[in-house]
């Protein structure tokens, strides 16, 4: 998986290689895709290149179906530049969030519009990998049914709380879901019998992408991700890039051990920074049963001003700066995006945080500004999208070409 959304590589517009073109069809398309409407002058600002290619450029992307272009405001003497618009029912992707309570499911057309949202809670045991599949399924079935007439689909992404091996898409362990090496990818795959490109992610990672592309991090080259739910995901953008590792597990930040001898966490060690500020931690903390209550009786319970749970929000984010003390002392991110959980709670948190926060590094600390994710439980939809869209940004005409057929066709089976 790859974060297919870096800053454009520009090239002399002087030159005639299909290679130039590409990358110039590439930076126009982006801008577009993650600005909105802008005009031809703007565009030209932007990139570099004359008026005449970018006028060259737009046409072509016109003529392609993926913007259109429209008279622009008449300002001062001269004639008005023209305004590209990315056409959001053109293309779209199938983003798909896996939780321990169900799926979220999302439609999102050209240029991030949301077309469809929808969730829906498991059926059975989310342990059921099939039936999450065809959970999934069903919901880009019935997404598909209602998708723009004539716009093509490019894939499907989908967000998995868990160690996820890249590029395959194993699931190598997911102790919430119950997964141990489960071929999520291939199960899609397997169920929509190939027909379009499927991509598995971790939701850390996801989030990461979102915040940094859409987010609260937008315009910052190092992020730092961290996702409250019933376990803790995390993701990393270093220099622009999503960080990885050597199989795709970089980034599982929940397990970092910051308690020896601890409590017991899912994924059988004691004392994991996820064992300590997770939903069921938090829920604990503020004197409730997590058998008998959520998370969002905690959220209810702190906005009613209930000291008990003020009180155990504020410890618990004692532990939250704990952990993202070392983190950045690790990656030295420019913004600690906060998201689920632990952003709904941050305000309450903050004054404990900050101080558990302080014991990181001067110079790091110094450079990370906290903020609460903008996305909120959309994150890991936005994320999943923006992977999707990635080889259509790199390569437009391309990768139109390279699609067998009009996206509209309902699947059968829909992979994470």
């Amino acid at each position: 998986m790859r974060l297919g959304a870096g800053q454009p590589v520009l090239r002399a517009d002087a030159a005639g290689s299909d290679d130039v073109r590409r990358a110039n069809l590439s930076a126009v398309l982006r801008r577009l895709h993650f600005d909105g409407a802008t005009s031809r002058s703007d565009i030209v600002l932007a990139t570099g290149f004359n008026r005449s290619t970018v006028g060259s450029l737009t046409s072509e992307l016109e003529r392609a179906g993926l913007v259109r272009e429209r008279p622009g405001a008449v300002r001062g003497k001269g004639r008005p530049s023209n305004v590209v618009v990315p056409v959001s029912t053109s293309v779209y992707v199938l983003a798909f969030d896996v939780t321990t309570s169900g799926v979220a499911a999302a439609l999102v057309g050209l240029g991030g519009y949301m077309l469809q949202v929808r969730r829906r809670l498991h059926r059975t045991s989310p342990h059921e990998a099939a039936a999450v599949v065809a959970l999934v399924t069903g919901l880009a079935a019935e997404m598909q049914a209602r998708a723009p007439v004539g716009a093509l689909c490019l894939g499907l992404a989908v967000s998995v709380p868990g160690s996820v091996r890249q590029p395959d898409g194993l699931v190598r362990r997911s102790p919430h879901l119950g997964w141990h090496d489960v071929p999520f990818a291939a199960m899609l795959r397997t169920a929509t019998h190939g027909e379009l490109p499927v991509v598995v992610g971790n939701d850390g990672d996801l989030g990461a992408v979102a915040e940094h592309l859409r987010g609260a991090a937008r315009g910052e080259h190092d992020v730092l991700y961290v996702r409250g739910e019933v376990g803790v995901g995390g993701g990393v953008v270093i220099d622009g890039e999503l960080l990885k590792g050597a199989g795709g597990y970089a980034g599982e930040v929940g397990h970092l051990v910051v308690k020896p001898g601890g409590r017991l966490c899912s994924c059988g060690a004691r004392g994991c920074w996820e064992a300590e500020i997770g939903d069921g931690a938090i829920i604990r903390a503020v004197g409730r049963d997590p058998r008998e209550s959520d998370i969002e009786d905690v959220i209810s319970d702190v906005a009613a001003g209930n000291r008990r749970a003020l009180a155990g929000v504020r410890r618990t984010g004692e532990w939250v700066g704990v952990g993202l003390a070392s983190l950045v002392n690790l990656f030295n991110p420019s913004v600690v995006v906060l998201g689920g959980s632990l952003g709904a709670l941050y305000p309450t948190m903050e004054p404990t945080l900050q101080v558990a926060i302080a014991r990181a590094l001067g110079p790091g600390r110094e450079q990370a500004r906290l903020v609460r994710s903008t996305l909120g439980s959309d994150a890991q939809l936005v994320g999943g999208a923006e992977v999707a869209f990635a080889d259509l940004l790199d390569d437009p005409l391309g990768t139109l070409a390279g699609l067998d057929g009009p996206a509209g066709n309902v699947v059968a089976v829909c992979e994470a």
